[in-house]
């Protein structure tokens, strides 16, 4: 597992953030959560964020360490060099390199081996869009930048 992180003090209480943009590596076959749309030829070309877990949060989620507690945030950067079904790539300094998941994409594309959801709500709650394996979609209307949650199934 690839993460890629820059610690941030957010108080002198020694609480640090974690940010992260990736949990993949060219090795394993990921879910690309994307910020912008399908390009007219059907591929993606944004930032982007790859997984190959449930996440309960697209924000991210506290982790308890000797030091104190860190924030694990995600947000959408580029890959590892991760194939993508019929050519889509991510990129890094495209707009929305940088920005929280939570309630930011407009797509996705499976090269995960299982499929994945994602949801409305926190908690893989409320209306979802299923992504099959090989797939590249935008995102209903309804979870357009209005994404919370993913469940790999």
């Amino acid at each position: 597992m690839t993460v890629a992180a820059v610690l941030v003090p957010v108080s002198q209480a020694n609480a640090y953030v974690t940010y992260s943009s990736d949990e993949c590596s060219s090795s394993t076959r990921c879910f690309a959560i994307f910020y912008n749309s399908l390009q007219s030829i059907g591929i993606f070309s944004s930032a982007c964020f790859l997984t190959n877990k449930t996440h309960d949060s697209h924000t991210g989620f506290d982790h308890l360490t000797p030091s104190g507690m860190q924030q694990v945030r995600f947000e959408f950067g580029r890959d590892k060099g991760i194939a993508l079904p019929n050519g889509s790539k991510c990129r890094a300094v495209q707009p929305g390199s940088g920005d929280v998941v939570k309630n930011n994409a407009a797509g996705a594309s499976n090269a995960d081996s299982r499929s994945h959801r994602i949801y409305f709500n926190s908690n893989q709650t409320g209306a979802y869009q299923t992504f099959t394996t090989g797939v590249n979609k935008n995102l209903i209307s309804s979870l357009k930048n209005e994404n919370a949650s993913s469940a790999r199934l």
